[in-house]
């Protein structure tokens, strides 16, 4: 199913996270913790990967996966609204304030182990979500006592809050709500390879400008140089789509070009996030990243070419052995993450070199 946005379901995108902490350090300072994990009494149960099927549409370019639950409730409040069930209406709407409200008061939690910075960070995000569920609260009130009557009144009742407060949906992103789609981004990109091969130009652009969603996304979650690069992807692959739509692109190598710059940006993301976890001494969090990271290394050199696909083989194995052990509880060494960090990243710069990227991944303490 595909869903058009309307400000109301915009609201939906600030709630995809489950708010369990909030992190932007660049480099992770090492974390007091034994040598060696001991091996949990319980095997973990893995996060599944998954491939949402829903889309917010705007702006007619900007796709953005619906990824939680929430959504169906907007989706249910806009039909019986169409239908003049008012009453089903409000009561829908009113069950997506109180679930933001009660994500807004889990962001707002403060504990010991959270730099000051994200305290902060925190507390406004607390603010904004609790205002957009103020909006929704409102706009279910007026749909009780007639003052809206049209879309477009409904629509205009959350629009600015929702809007505003868009872009930090996955600010706080639980490994739940974002590794099932760490992988969604190459998918898109190959089938938009397929549809561009059939010279249908307008899926090849739509299939980019849905990875590009996934982009979007991910930016939030990161800070710094990581940051600048996925940002600096998402301009490059929405030039990409309009050119391509427009039937100017002749050559997919100039396609392969722009998605290696992409899942390069998304793997030193995901190295970036890695770091931040291990820091907090978040070791399954750990691992989820580094495997992420991992995936996105091998799609990226998997574009460039055989060699750097072959070049970047080992640490992207090695990385994807690694991130399993932390992220399923086995036993590991902290001289072993550290090396692991280390591998990671130097083949992300020697990719970075053969494709001229700026920015290079940042050294990490794993600590003595």
């Amino acid at each position: 199913m595909k869903l058009t946005l309307n400000p109301l379901m915009a609201a939906v995108l600030i709630a995809t996270a489950q708010l369990s902490g909030v992190a932007f350090a660049q480099t992770a300072e090492a974390p007091a913790s034994p040598t060696a994990q001991a091996a949990p009494a319980a095997a973990k149960t893995p996060v599944a990967i998954n491939s949402p099927t829903d889309w917010i549409i705007y702006d007619d370019t900007i796709f953005t996966p619906v990824a939680d639950s929430i959504s169906l409730h907007l989706d249910a409040a806009r039909k019986a609204f169409d239908a003049k069930d008012t009453k089903k209406a409000a009561a829908e709407m009113r069950t997506v304030a109180d679930k933001l409200k009660e994500q807004a008061a889990q962001a707002a939690k403060a504990d010991k182990v959270r730099a000051e910075s994200e305290m902060k960070l925190a507390q406004d995000t607390f603010r904004r979500m609790d205002a957009v569920a103020g909006k929704v609260s409102a706009a279910a009130a007026g749909i009780e006592n007639g003052k809206i009557k049209t879309k477009a009144d409904l629509d205009k009742a959350i629009d600015k809050a929702a809007r505003a407060d868009m872009e930090r949906r996955w600010l706080v992103a639980d490994v739940a709500t974002w590794y099932p789609v760490s992988e969604e981004p190459q998918r898109h990109f190959g089938s938009a390879i397929e549809a561009f091969a059939r010279k249908d130009y307008k899926a090849a652009a739509t299939e980019i400008r849905k990875a590009t969603g996934y982009m979007r996304l991910e930016s939030v979650r990161v800070t710094g140089d990581a940051k600048q690069a996925l940002d600096s992807s998402v301009v490059e692959l929405d030039k990409l789509a309009g050119s391509v739509e427009k039937g100017a692109v002749k050559d997919e190598k100039v396609m392969d070009k722009t998605f290696a710059n992409a899942n390069r940006s998304l793997a030193l993301a995901h190295r970036t996030k890695a770091a931040e976890s291990w820091a907090r001494k978040e070791y399954d969090k750990t691992g989820y990243e580094l495997k992420a990271a991992a995936h996105d290394l091998e799609s990226a050199a998997g574009w460039v070419g055989a060699k750097a696909k072959a070049d970047a083989t080992g640490a992207v194995a090695d990385t994807k052995v690694l991130g399993d052990r932390l992220a399923k509880g086995a036993t590991w060494t902290r001289d072993e993450v550290g090396r692991g960090f280390d591998a990671l990243g130097h083949a992300l710069n020697e990719l970075g070199h053969k494709i001229g990227a700026k920015q290079q991944a940042a050294p990490v303490k794993s600590g003595s």
